[in-house]
């Protein structure tokens, strides 16, 4: 693996942002900006060996900055959303940054997606990194996050996250990547396995109950491979309520790498499994997205043009004892992974 610089634009602040290509021998390449620790590109080969772009993105900073819906970007400190932006932690309520109606999502105003992260190249990938003070976006404790990209020569791109804090907290990242593995059109024609039985009752303001839902047999049931259009504009109110699936399962891994789903695009020869060990997958088919400026295509991106499968904890986490525990401590590290291994399939 070959790692490149280029100045990729530049801050209102006049701070320079730099974009990062990571390549590999066979020419497969992928590409991070510091901005927000952005997932820019991924460049693979398909069938006879045709290379695309399978990650929607902008080809300029000014997309990034202007962007609200997270495209490649890391989020946090807590990915996706908290009820009523607010929890109690050691007696103490803490009030959050309400950026989803009376909810806080990805962070809220301050989230860790419009930030200009620190960077540092090595032999073994990229390493960013970010401090962020205590009481921003009304979280506890100073934390020290950092995010690192290894792109391996079998195509699979790692991303490790690691965090410290001084103080009892919460922290939930994940990479908000949305694929498309033909690199054109929509995803509704990909299929998709989930090797999970259960995934999350949200209410109308997506945010957990607390119950767990058996999907066997339902619209929402991917154990055997399934494309996302079959079911996406059935009258159900899940699927109405998020213009189709917004929805997280269960990935029982016991915080060991595991596989939590698999993308494959027949039609380019493209797959994608995503491992990781974290608790959670989120499954978006990006019914909401509408890019304030036009994309890679020359366009701007609408409902179903990509897909996110959002390794995470649960949402809503800190109201739901029953979830696993995403509480950082001053003697504890965040140390999870998510592993994007790409494959070509004829």
């Amino acid at each position: 693996m070959k790692i490149t610089k280029r100045v990729f634009g530049y801050a209102a602040s006049g701070e320079p942002v730099f974009l990062f290509r990571l390549v590999l021998d066979n020419g497969a390449y992928a590409e991070i900006c510091n901005y927000g620790a952005t997932l820019v590109s991924v460049v693979v080969p398909g069938k006879k060996g045709r290379f695309n772009d399978v990650v929607l993105g902008y080809t300029s900073l000014d997309g990034y900055i202007s962007d609200t819906c997270y495209l490649g970007a890391t989020v946090g400190r807590f990915a996706n959303r908290i009820g009523d932006a607010q929890f109690h932690l050691n007696g103490k309520l803490y009030q959050l940054e309400q950026n989803d109606g009376e909810n806080t999502n990805h962070g809220g105003f301050s989230g860790f997606h419009k930030k200009i992260w620190d960077y540092e190249i090595k032999d073994s990938g990229l390493v960013l990194t970010l401090e962020s003070p205590d009481g921003e976006g009304g979280y506890p404790g100073n934390i020290r996050v950092e995010v690192s990209y290894t792109f391996t020569e079998n195509m699979c791109l790692l991303i490790h996250y690691k965090g410290r804090t001084d103080r009892d907290t919460y922290l939930n990242l994940t990479n908000h990547a949305y694929f498309n593995l033909s690199g054109t059109g929509n995803i509704l024609d990909h299929k998709l396995f989930i090797p999970s039985a259960y995934m999350l009752d949200t209410t109308q303001q997506y945010i957990p109950t607390g119950e767990m839902i058996p999907v066997r047999n339902t619209v929402f049931d991917f154990s055997a491979p399934m494309c996302l259009g079959t079911h996406i504009h059935e009258p159900l109110p899940q699927l109405i309520w998020n213009k189709g699936y917004n929805h997280c399962y269960e990935v029982r891994n016991n915080k060991k790498i595991a596989l939590a789903a698999e993308l494959t695009c027949e039609e380019s020869g493209r797959s994608l499994e995503v491992h990781t060990t974290l608790p959670g997958i989120l499954l978006y088919t990006a019914g909401f997205l509408d890019s304030a400026l036009p994309g890679k295509s020359g366009s701007r991106y609408s409902p179903y043009e990509g897909v996110c499968l959002e390794a995470q904890y649960f949402p809503d986490t800190p109201h739901h004892a029953n979830f696993p525990s995403c509480l950082l401590t001053p003697v504890d590290e965040y140390d999870e992974q998510i592993e994007y291994r790409f494959k070509i399939v004829e």
